[in-house]
């Protein structure tokens, strides 16, 4: 146990790599534990790369109570009642075109997250990533020429992502960098990259979320294990980084929860919130 925890009123908290498993399930026990934190009067805000319809399944559906979402990224910020924005920091068209671009290539699939849904071009079910990535709803989405859709469908990106066929090509771009002013590369999942605006992230959303009702950041805690997790780290009173996670969002967190297999998560919101 923690000695002088401080009063804590909002739990924002990761999904993938936190919440759950790796196979993408979640726990009863974690359920539950979300479930009392919501009965305690606290907002829980999942906070996510996933869109908001992503986020239903494993948390939304089976926790009820929940008001606000952060949804890709940052990118977007919801209001999960009313399935409508707070505040949106997308990607220009132009610059998701460049993008698109550049990440076409290599060998790599692109999709976006859009205003209207997620977007991929045809032939994903020929990579081979099905297999790899078993969770993916390839037949989802499909658009036969993906830049021409962001062209003249008129739907707003809020955030791209990229599965690269091999995790070594993965990270030279990673460490090369985003070669677009304005869009910044973020390492998700081994083999996976996301494009976000340089002004979006979860710790911004977390942010206004946060100044829109009045709670204090170091009344916050915050809980995730990747890159894309590290702003909202930093920004929370209480932050802990998984122990699955990789060293520099480690580095960026105040305490280490355990392993997401073993519900690492949910133990540490246990401890510092119920």
């Amino acid at each position: 146990m923690h000695n002088k925890k401080p009063t804590i009123y909002l739990v924002a908290v990761d999904m993938d790599g936190t919440l759950l498993h790796n196979d993408k399930s979640i726990s009863d026990y974690t359920i539950n534990v979300l479930r009392k934190i919501v009965e305690k009067g606290i907002l829980l805000v999942p906070a996510s790369g996933r869109p908001l319809n992503g986020m239903k399944a494993a948390v939304l559906n089976n926790v009820k109570g929940i008001k606000y979402a952060i949804c890709s990224n940052g990118a977007l910020l919801m209001d999960v009642q009313k399935e409508k924005s707070i505040s949106k920091t997308g990607i220009p068209t132009e610059k998701a075109l460049q993008a698109l671009a550049y990440l076409e290539q290599f060998p790599a699939a692109v999709y976006v997250h859009t205003d209207k849904g997620t977007f991929r071009a045809e032939g994903w079910e020929k990579t081979g990533l099905s297999e790899k990535y078993p969770y993916i709803r390839f037949s989802e989405g499909t658009v036969k020429n993906l830049g021409e859709f962001l062209r003249t469908s008129g739907v707003n990106v809020m955030k791209m992502g990229a599965y690269i066929l091999t995790d070594e090509l993965a990270q030279k771009l990673l460490e090369k960098g985003s070669p677009i002013p304005g869009i910044i590369f973020l390492r998700t999942g081994d083999g996976i990259i996301e494009l976000n605006s340089t002004n979006a992230s979860k710790g911004n959303a977390l942010y206004i979320l946060c100044k829109k009702l009045g709670i204090q950041l170091e009344n916050v805690l915050a809980i995730g294990d990747n890159e894309n997790d590290i702003s909202m780290l930093q920004a929370a009173g209480i932050s802990a980084a998984m122990e699955n996670a990789e060293d520099d969002v480690k580095q960026a967190a105040k305490f280490v929860a355990g392993n997401n297999e073993e519900d690492g998560a949910a133990h540490f919101l246990e401890e510092w919130v119920l």
